[in-house]
């Protein structure tokens, strides 16, 4: 027998046997059926968008998995470590941020799984978040070079995919489009994690190649800055021998004193918000090529 459900704050009405066997996620929250969630599927199915599974494999032929995350278990840190070890608030909206909280461990321990160890082109999306922190949450950004050993906590993802630029990837992730989709799979009580999972499942419209070469290159120019604004702070916090404080906080007012990492973090920020607008602009139809940057 069929039984109607009527979620009246969003007036949409869904059947029990869609709510279980429409859902590939078996959700049973209503929030997941509201209607901003609704079109955005409509619309990338209809753009014939598939899985984001289908560009992460199980395993690379190097033995490593196409999806992973950090360190489990008790977390030692080590001031002078060799690895440089990140947690969610490391990642930010442009790129890796080592100053914020500059945390090391020790090369080869527990705390510093070869799995996890990241490597230009990964993607690093940070699957989980904390009261007042959900915004961190499926924020994503890609190891655009060689940054020496690092690797990550359990609520960090390292992901690698094949046959699709990674930079693609993150910037469709970031677009509306995207994050609509992260927004309605961790809708309701589990709303501080997504699972491997979920982001498999996440729909992603198939690129041309010309398009993928356009996001990377624009998508470099913008970590360039950003990493010009991270130098500044690093050495900044290495020359007045401060502690960066629990968020950051006295690092970040070091920082923003100085003229070259307000330009630069600047820059890189428009550069990001630009190159979002550009792809969203894509996928909507409205344009077929990324304009350029405005100087």
């Amino acid at each position: 027998m069929k039984t109607d459900y009527y979620e009246r704050r969003t007036e949409t009405v869904v059947t029990l046997g869609e709510m279980v066997s429409d859902n590939p996620l078996g959700r049973w929250n209503p929030g997941y059926f509201e209607d901003r969630f609704i079109e955005v599927e409509r619309h990338l199915r209809e753009l014939g968008a598939r899985p984001l599974d289908r560009f992460i494999p199980e395993t690379f032929p190097d033995g490593s998995k196409g999806i992973t995350y950090g360190q489990v278990g008790a977390r030692v840190l080590s001031p002078r470590g060799a690895v440089r070890y990140l947690q969610v608030i490391n990642i930010r909206e442009t790129g890796i941020d080592f100053a914020i909280k500059p945390d090391r461990v020790a090369e080869g321990s527990h705390n510093d799984p070869e799995r996890s160890r990241i490597q230009p082109r990964d993607i690093l999306f940070t699957n989980n978040a904390f009261r007042d922190t959900e915004t961190l949450l499926g924020r994503c950004v890609v190891v655009s070079r060689d940054y020496g050993k690092v690797n990550i906590s359990q609520h960090i993802d390292r992901i690698r995919v094949q046959s699709v630029s990674p930079f693609y990837v993150c910037c469709f992730l970031k677009t509306r489009h995207g994050r609509t989709q992260i927004e309605r799979v961790t809708h309701g009580v589990d709303s501080t994690g997504i699972s491997f999972g979920r982001v498999r499942d996440i729909l992603i419209p198939d690129p041309t190649d010309g398009l993928q070469s356009e996001i990377e290159e624009q998508y470099l120019q913008m970590s360039g800055c950003h990493d010009r604004g991270m130098g500044i702070k690093e050495r900044l916090l290495e020359e007045e021998g401060v502690d960066p404080g629990q968020y950051g906080e006295i690092i970040n007012a070091l920082a923003n004193e100085k003229p070259a990492y307000r330009r630069a973090m600047s820059e890189a920020t428009n550069r990001l918000n630009h190159l979002i607008t550009q792809v969203e602009a894509v996928v909507d139809g409205r344009q077929r090529d990324l304009e350029p940057f405005p100087r």
